[in-house]
């Protein structure tokens, strides 16, 4: 189902407006979800609190762990909050029929083993997904469950995760894995888009190897980018253009743009500047669409 906006939104009367602080609205609510995540986390509470680095008081006389959820849920600024919603997420249980779907003629006690994963899920992330879609939050959570990530706009989600099924195949090598990786790291709760940048590029390299120079084991982007010109007559593009070298061409700027882009992957006499999450971001959609047309077959040999 589409995220619910309101009337005023849909009608076209206001701008589209992703929070990406927890709103007034939502603290309450919010707070009140990691009372009770953190209540299902048993001992991992304390591993929560030492990852936010929050100091965690007991009276000599309280054995009571309660007390400790308490303060974890009720203590952190408003600010902190979804650092602590993340914290839960990556220790909170996650899998069954969330990530196994339930099939026909799955026996009875797979089904009920399958059933009883999901119930983190089903207790803690769904209602959460709830949460932070009626708030209009900038967060979701991530696909595996285990974190926060950044709301992707529903085309960009759809068109990053085709990619992530062409490129499905022996053939694109480790494709899928890093283009995913890039996509976490630049979407991520405290992006990481040096790394992201990096993993964009590897998840391009895997999928255009076969493609441009099989049988060079050492070929980078950069010397795919080289090659490209001269393989020309051995492709195909399923967009040729009016001269019909049009689809090579944008391939080629594309490829170039995210190479050269790059400027923290090597060290030089002039200051290294690190990438930017807003560069991350692109770059991923850069990679998205060139592992796609290689993938795919959009572009491949005649």
């Amino acid at each position: 189902m589409e995220r619910w906006a309101p009337l005023s939104e849909r009608e076209g009367n206001a701008p589209k407006v992703l929070r990406e602080q927890v709103s007034d609205a939502l603290e309450g609510p919010l707070r009140e979800w990691l009372e009770r995540a953190l209540d299902g986390l048993g001992s991992n509470v304390t591993r929560v609190a030492v990852r936010l680095d929050f100091r965690l008081y007991r009276a000599v006389d309280d054995n009571d762990e309660d007390n400790e959820v308490f303060q974890l849920a009720y203590g952190p600024s408003r600010e902190k909050l979804w650092d602590v919603v993340d914290a839960v997420l990556d220790l909170l249980p996650s899998g069954g029929s969330e990530r196994t779907p339930l099939t026909p003629g799955m026996n009875r006690l797979t089904a009920a083993l399958t059933v009883a994963g999901s119930l983190p899920d089903v207790r803690f992330r769904v209602p959460l997904r709830k949460l932070l879609d009626d708030a209009r939050a900038a967060y979701v959570i991530r696909s595996d469950g285990r974190a926060l990530v950044r709301r992707l706009d529903p085309a960009v989600g759809a068109a990053v995760e085709e990619a992530l099924k062409s490129a499905d195949q022996p053939e694109r090598g480790s494709a899928s894995r890093h283009l995913r990786q890039a996509m976490d790291l630049a979407y991520a709760l405290h992006p990481d888009p040096v790394k992201a940048y990096s993993e964009a590029i590897k998840a391009v390299e895997c999928a255009l190897h076969d493609t441009l120079q099989p049988n060079n084991r050492k070929a980078t982007l950069g010397t795919m980018k080289g090659e490209l010109p001269q393989l020309q007559n051995k492709l195909r593009s399923a967009i040729t253009g009016p001269n019909g070298s049009e689809g090579f061409e944008t391939a080629l700027k594309m490829m170039t743009l995210l190479w050269e882009g790059q400027t923290s992957r090597h060290g030089a006499r002039d200051q290294t500047r690190d990438e930017t999450p807003e560069a991350a971001r692109m770059a991923v959609h850069l990679a998205a669409t060139l592992v796609q047309w290689f993938a795919s077959g959009a572009i491949n040999k005649a």
